[in-house]
């Protein structure tokens, strides 16, 4: 059964994460005048990705232990799923431009950065709904 913290993670980390990627192509790289696409469909394929991912993220941090602390666990497992996701769009040749070493190194890292936020956005919806347990079975007893 599907919880509702469940559904409030999955969606404020994609909305969360497709937000980080539309300020860093769109206002700080302008990568996305390079598109080859029209624009609507690739707001409509970039939407459903970031859905599947912030599913696998939030996901992966009900069913993974990790032996990690719950401020973190979140973090990490974004980290690493922004690492795999990078690695398969790069392998793919899925980018918005060619590009140079450089380019690519800082778009690896901040694809990183953009998943570990989105994997802290899942903890933190996971913390707070274990706090509001916790003043509710204080409150029931």
């Amino acid at each position: 059964m599907i919880r509702k913290r469940f559904l409030i993670a999955l969606f404020l980390a994609s909305i969360t994460m497709f937000g980080m990627s539309m300020i860093w192509h769109g206002l700080l790289l302008n990568d996305l005048k390079f598109l080859e696409i029209d624009f609507h469909l690739f707001l409509g394929l970039a939407s459903l990705a970031y859905l599947v991912i912030g599913f696998v993220l939030t996901f992966a941090y009900n069913y993974l232990s990790m032996g990690i602390g719950l401020k973190f666990k979140g973090f990490f497992l974004g980290v690493a799923c922004g690492f795999f996701i990078y690695l398969i769009a790069f392998v793919l040749g899925i980018s918005y431009n060619a590009s140079d070493a450089a380019h690519t190194t800082v778009d690896f890292l901040w694809q990183m950065i953009e998943q570990g936020v989105g994997g802290s956005v899942v903890s933190f919806v996971y913390f707070l709904a274990a706090k509001r347990d916790e003043v509710l079975n204080r409150v029931s007893q």
